[in-house]
């Protein structure tokens, strides 16, 4: 149908199949739908088409609500979803079903309905995210007090405990969510009523669109509204990002897994055994997590690619951006919805606090109280205890076994005068429980601060996941408005 005018000629049948979006556009079949339900009570409310063929292409769009994409005519020739709708509209009342796109372009349409898309798919991955988020609090409160070794260079540096590190990796996935939330507000903006790209001479109106849709504003300028998918590359570095910190996560979950560290034993139902040795436990799900976040990191920089040098004006080359932008959401809901099974793994807690105990984890302390005790310049007490532990792996010591003698003898090897610091207080910062016990500083993790900090994040937690209700409820209620404003329009009973 839209060929005859220009064309003519029926596209040949590999062209057709290679250019078509309809293998994507079944993810934003509702959407579509939605978006042409507002712009057709627009349309009536501005006296742009009669209520009778408002009221008769409103009805078949609710049919076409109810109706699976797979039972469609979805023959590659119609191109696109658009498409298949106005031909569905136009088999079952006629001509009049064309009128549903006047003011309207392809352009802006897909722009549209892609933004509502997004907007749901920012939602459904918020609300993973802070799933994860309460889950991570969860175990972080089981475990203010399980020491742990902290580490730098991947070295043994100080102890620390499970709750403080879990606290590390709530923030960065929070602010990983403050980042989404950022990228929604840019999305959730109405494209509808640009045109192809240079608007309409019809007496349109984009706000109403806007507000029946559940957007917060118009992209204003046209050509901004149908060249822009900066919106995409927002949230797709959002989701990289994300991505990066889950795979961190994932990885000191593989190491901590392992017998060398045996911190961590994932539960049988999310490992797998070998084929041939019956004694392995593998845990394949954080491998493919891990690898599955280099699709999201390569699918930002295809887009990264697709645009690069991109004309502003619509262009074929932007349906290419579709299917990978909704491919990375997949991804990162999956790794969001599993990694709160993994964090039910059973923790080793004497595994961390005996390699806690067989290094010099607490070599600082040593040195602090050298500083503390007889005003030493801190770079003189760094030297003597860099001694110490050197002095100490060579005779085969243990940590528990340095005492006020020892630390005499080595500073007096580097001509310092006796310390006279007495066995108990060596004995004291040589304790990891007692050292992480000392770190009250904030952001510290000794038990009494982990809790002052697992407490603020659960209100935040709980400011967050209202925050997101709100959001979706919006949604939701502007939806529920325009299934009324449609229902009245069919029934008879709504004027303009």
């Amino acid at each position: 149908m839209i060929r005859d005018g220009r064309l003519g000629k029926d596209v040949d049948e590999d062209i057709a199949e290679y250019t078509s979006s309809l293998d994507f556009d079944a993810s934003i079949f509702k959407h579509d739908i939605l978006g042409s339900i507002a712009h057709t009570i627009m349309l009536f409310e501005q006296g742009i088409i009669k209520k009778e063929d408002a009221a008769n292409i409103l009805k078949c769009l609710k049919e076409l609500l109810d109706t699976p994409f797979e039972k469609l005519n979805l023959d590659k020739k119609k191109e696109d979803i658009h498409m298949v709708v106005e031909d569905y509209i136009s088999s079952k009342i006629g001509d009049s079903g064309k009128k549903m796109h006047t003011a309207r372009s392809r352009n802006d349409q897909i722009a549209c309905d892609l933004r509502m898309k997004i907007r749901d798919e920012l939602n459904s991955t918020a609300s993973a995210l802070i799933e994860l988020n309460t889950a991570i609090l969860d175990v972080c409160e089981g475990n203010i007090d399980t020491i742990m070794p902290g580490y730098t260079h991947f070295q043994h540096a100080q102890p620390t405990t499970l709750g403080h590190y879990l606290i590390a990796h709530y923030d960065a996935l929070t602010r990983a969510l403050d980042r989404l939330d950022e990228s929604y507000r840019r999305v959730n903006l109405n494209p509808l009523g640009a045109g192809a790209i240079a608007t309409t001479s019809f007496n349109i109106n984009r706000e109403r669109t806007a507000e029946l849709l559940g957007f917060d504003g118009l992209i204003e300028n046209s050509i901004d509204a149908v060249s822009s998918r900066d919106f995409i590359l927002d949230v797709l570095s959002g989701l990289s990002i994300l991505m990066i910190e889950i795979s961190r996560i994932v990885e000191e979950f593989l190491l901590w897994s392992t017998y060398e560290f045996g911190f961590i034993e994932l539960d049988d139902s999310c490992s797998s055994t070998s084929s041939m040795m019956p004694q392995k436990k593998n845990p394949d799900v954080l491998e493919v997590m891990r690898s599955r976040a280099s699709r999201v990191l390569g699918n930002f920089f295809s887009v990264l690619s697709i645009m690069k040098s991109l004309q502003y004006g619509y262009s074929m080359v932007m349906q290419e951006i579709n299917p990978i932008t909704i491919e990375s959401f997949r991804i990162t809901r999956d790794a969001l919805n599993i990694l709160p099974k993994i964090l039910k793994s059973r923790v080793k807690k004497e595994r961390m606090l005996q390699v806690c105990m067989e290094d010099f984890f607490t070599a600082t302390e040593l040195a602090n109280l050298i500083v503390g005790d007889k005003n030493v310049p801190f770079r003189t007490a760094h030297q003597i205890v860099g001694r110490v532990v050197a002095e100490a792996i060579r005779r085969d010591m243990k940590p528990w076994e340095i005492d006020s003698k020892f630390v005499d003898e080595i500073a007096a090897s580097l001509n310092i005068g006796p310390l006279n610091i007495t066995d108990e207080k060596i004995k004291k910062v040589m304790d990891p429980l007692e050292s992480v016990k000392a770190k009250k500083v904030t952001g510290g993790p000794s038990p009494e601060e982990v809790r002052r900090m697992l407490g603020r994040r659960k209100r935040e937690i709980t400011d967050l996941s209202e925050r997101l209700e709100k959001r979706i409820k919006d949604v939701d209620d502007a939806q529920n408005t325009l299934i009324s404003r449609m229902n009245e329009i069919i029934s008879g009973t709504g004027g303009q």
